[in-house]
């Protein structure tokens, strides 16, 4: 029988899925499945000896909990090897257990250097009108699959030489990366001519790009990867944990905030495929969703209910989501009250597979920064008063409402 945890960011990202995996980690014999999205996330877990910002690795690493990618993750082997090198560095002198097993389903589809580089190349052209992408090659390796043109898997890697990886590489450059990039050209011919342009189509036409790709991937895939299928992988472990990458309000669905938001299911839409045909031996599954006390969103987009960092604490500092010519600035808002505060959580549990009745819990992290109040739109309200609101405006949503904190608080 299997205990099921799944960690999902109730906004735009950033709420603390990091901390709260590895928080839930703590004692278990559990797995840590990362399902979507890829190398862009960056979940931050601080421990006694360490601090860390897992991207790949599954946040439950300090805790010697191993990571499964499911076939639906996005992997970048080429950034892999940096994360592990730092990973590596950063628990050499930690008193910690830490594991760096990475276990992954065959069929994952890996995000190439032709992906990170047409994708920077692309938010660089839209100028003030960027989506916010932090040129990391997601939505383009999404758009490579569909147009099934030029794939490359996992297994594709497995007892490959070098010179198949160059072959295949080569041909994402060649058949589809350079017929995006002659589309690109033609539409805007003159951005071409400036040298912060054209840099990027000189990086994509690049052999010496194409040679250290190849050779650094299939290194890092030699060193780092167990291909494992779903099934065999998780009867090893009594409690698999999903962690989630960026948060409900950036869901590929959600065309409310179209085009700002990202390639991939944010919330159960995945994890219900991985769970349907074993749900029979599920015998405790909980979702937490997690949010700030108050909302972030790193990048451009809507965000309703917008203020300022001094409307919140002036004096706090987010030390992962700092400013770059990207994303921009971390940006600050107040939770929203009535139904809107709850629609994202309810929609999302309607992807849950028929006759599994989970319980569902709110968890609260970075209450230290407001004082142990949660900021709505019309008060700032105690854990005690927002559960007294969930309960009243959502009545049986919750199983629990709680704090996660990083800095001493009680926990309620």
């Amino acid at each position: 029988m299997k205990t099921i945890k799944v960690v999902i960011g109730k906004n735009f990202g950033d709420e603390g899925k990091g901390a709260v995996t590895n928080w839930l980690c703590q004692g278990q014999n559990a797995l840590v499945v990362r399902h979507n999205g890829g190398a862009q996330a960056g979940h931050t877990v601080e421990t006694d000896t360490a601090r860390f910002i897992f991207h790949q690795l599954g946040s439950g690493s300090f805790q010697g909990c191993p990571t499964f990618w499911s076939h639906t993750f996005l992997p970048d082997l080429l950034k892999l090897g940096e994360e592990m090198e730092d990973f590596y560095h950063t628990v050499k002198n930690a008193s910690n257990m830490f594991a760096t097993n990475i276990y992954a389903h065959p069929s994952c589809v890996c995000v190439t250097v032709y992906d990170v580089l047409l994708n920077s190349l692309r938010e660089r052209l839209r100028g003030k009108d960027r989506h916010g992408s932090c040129g990391m090659g997601i939505f383009e390796t999404v758009l490579r699959t569909n147009r099934r043109k030029a794939i490359l898997r996992l297994h594709d890697f497995q007892n490959a030489n070098l010179d198949f990886i160059l072959s295949k590489l080569r041909f994402i450059r060649d058949y589809d990366t350079n017929s995006q990039l002659s589309e690109l050209r033609a539409s805007d011919p003159e951005q071409f001519q400036d040298p912060e342009i054209s840099q990027w189509a000189d990086l994509i036409a690049d052999d010496n790009v194409l040679y250290n790709a190849a050779t650094e991937m299939l290194e890092n895939f030699n060193r780092y990867i167990i291909l494992s299928d779903w099934p065999h992988i998780r009867e090893q472990f009594d409690t698999v944990l999903f962690e989630n990458a960026q948060g409900l309000m950036l869901d590929w669905d959600n065309e409310a905030y179209f085009p700002h938001l990202t390639a991939s299911h944010t919330g159960l839409k995945n994890i219900t495929s991985l769970i349907t045909d074993f749900k029979e031996q599920i015998h405790d599954m909980e979702i937490i969703y997690v949010t700030r006390t108050y909302v972030t969103r790193h990048g451009a987009g809507r965000l309703d209910h917008e203020c300022t960092r001094e409307d919140i604490n002036p004096y706090m500092t987010d030390f992962t989501n700092r400013p770059n010519p990207w994303q921009g600035a971390l940006r600050y808002a107040r939770h929203p009250v009535g139904t809107e505060f709850f629609q994202y959580i309810q929609r999302d549990r309607k992807h849950l597979p028929q006759g599994l009745f989970p319980r569902t819990s709110l968890l609260f992290t970075h209450p230290d920064e407001t004082n142990g109040k949660v900021l709505f739109t019309d008060q700032d309200r105690t854990l005690e008063e927002v559960t007294a609101y969930c309960r009243k405006q959502a009545p049986g949503l919750f199983h629990r409402i709680h704090y996660h904190c990083f800095l001493p608080l009680q926990h309620k």
